[in-house]
């Protein structure tokens, strides 16, 4: 299969370059990554401004633009035959909850499933910047043998892998989203009269501690999988407001 692969920690980030290494053993895979990281870009797209693309070789590209850039290039580009398979990782850092909605991880691998692509987000939670992530490709690759005839397009697997694992496919758990707390603090600096700098100078991260979620399997050092949907309509909520208004249901 043709397996493009990108993320948001840049090119040269250790995760990319081992999900490379591990599934080239079995595919044809197209590497295609932002030239420096642009963590929480979300789907961020350029759309006005050029994109400078350097080409490495025929499986290897640059581009000084954002996750999303990356992906559409990579599909639409003509830069690479079609695409089988997105996989967007492997971050440096867990993507779990409302994280979903910033990460540049998760909103490379949605481009690809809105173009009916199947697609992966792999995160880890091993922040040590001189780890290979080698055990976490694998476990990627192990994945996509056992489970490719029921992984499907137009679906995110968001995976998320704890620093201390087992590399067993029976110890994955498939679960819900849960739910992020964030406390942010922001520093600023006055550069002239009514003009100032702000700059995000930490977060301080929690979460709602709920069974069944992403949350509670990652922090039982369980691999946690969490199939996310592009329709992110509120069912609920779409017949509970239409029945307190009275208009008819359609």
């Amino acid at each position: 299969m043709n397996i493009l692969i990108t993320n948001d920690d840049g090119i040269s980030s250790n995760g990319i370059l081992a999900l490379e290494k591990i599934l080239g053993e079995d595919h044809t895979t197209y590497l295609i990554a932002p030239l420096k990281e642009k963590s929480a870009k979300s789907m961020a797209l350029s759309i006005y401004d050029s994109l400078r693309v350097e080409k490495i070789n025929d499986n290897h590209y640059i581009v000084d633009g954002y996750p999303v850039d990356c992906v559409n290039i990579g599909i639409h580009g003509k830069i690479f035959p079609p695409i089988d398979i997105v996989i967007s990782g492997i971050n440096r850092g867990v993507n779990m909850g409302h994280d979903i909605h910033y990460s540049g991880t998760v909103g490379a691998a949605r481009h690809g499933a809105i173009h009916k692509i199947l697609s992966l987000a792999v995160s880890s939670g091993n922040l040590n910047k001189s780890h290979d992530y080698i055990r976490e490709a694998e476990l990627v690759r192990d994945i996509l043998k056992a489970w490719k005839d029921v992984l499907v397009p137009e679906i995110v697997y968001n995976i998320n892998i704890p620093a201390e694992f087992e590399h067993s496919l029976a110890a994955i758990e498939v679960v819900r989203l849960g739910k992020r707390t964030y406390v942010d603090t922001y520093h600023n600096n006055l550069i002239v009269n009514g003009i100032s700098e702000f700059y995000l100078g930490g977060s301080d991260l929690g979460y709602i501690q709920e069974t069944g979620t992403d949350f509670d399997a990652f922090y039982r050092n369980k691999v946690s999988l969490t199939p996310l949907s592009l329709d992110q309509t509120d069912l609920e909520q779409l017949r509970d407001f239409k029945n307190k208004i009275r208009l008819p249901l359609q």
